[in-house]
């Protein structure tokens, strides 16, 4: 079924796919503080651990949509690997230096469009989603998200704050990168990139028919 919603989804939301291709994305990912990383190890449950910084997406030199057609991306490629398909992914998001005119950038479309992406199209396993350091207005973000959520999903976002250890309870400190008081490394950002054009994403070319 996740196969099926995912066809559907990918037909909705072309922007995310057609004609994106690695190039698209890189700008992205090799920002010296890259907004979007992967750590080189798996947790102990054998999760791939995603690390988000909201904050350091360059609004002039990269959109929203843009960061979120990276994520895409990147699941799209990470999701090549069987082991992956079986024990899935687990997402953290720190949002250290986070201001309200970039909170501002991921609108109700794209809140939704991510919602729709983890809860109903991507076929894989999210084991949850861990907010780190979030801003009094992310209470904004959260009561547009909130209502599309279903219970499942919902029951396994925690909301951190600067409670660190009520992360580590979570997912271990070998899992986690520095910047959140962690002991494992990530990818620097040309290491990432050479990680994905290793892996065949296969993507539609850009569509030239106009838009109804």
């Amino acid at each position: 079924m996740l196969l099926v919603g995912y066809t559907k989804f990918r037909g909705q939301h072309p922007e995310l796919f057609e004609g994106v291709t690695l190039d698209h994305v890189q700008p992205v990912l090799e920002s010296k503080l890259p907004f979007v990383n992967v750590m080189r190890e798996r947790d102990e449950e054998g999760r791939r651990v995603l690390v988000f910084h909201p904050a350091r997406l360059d609004p002039a030199s990269s959109s929203a949509m843009d960061a979120q057609a990276a994520f895409v991306y990147i699941l799209d490629a990470l999701i090549e690997d069987e082991e992956t398909q079986v024990n899935g992914f687990v997402v953290v998001e720190d949002y250290t230096g986070m201001t309200l005119s970039k909170m501002l950038m991921f609108d109700q479309k794209l809140i939704k469009q991510a919602i729709d992406l983890v809860q109903d199209a991507f076929p894989a396993r999210f084991k949850g989603f861990h907010f780190l350091h979030q801003p009094w207005y992310f209470s904004l973000a959260w009561s547009v998200a909130k209502p599309f959520m279903k219970e499942k999903i919902r029951n396994r976002i925690h909301l951190h704050g600067s409670d660190l250890e009520s992360l580590y309870r979570q997912i271990s400190k070998h899992s986690l990168p520095s910047e959140v008081g962690g002991e494992q490394s990530q990818y620097d950002p040309s290491e990432l990139i050479d990680l994905l054009r290793k892996i065949k994403v296969e993507r539609p070319p850009k569509s030239t028919l106009p838009m109804p």
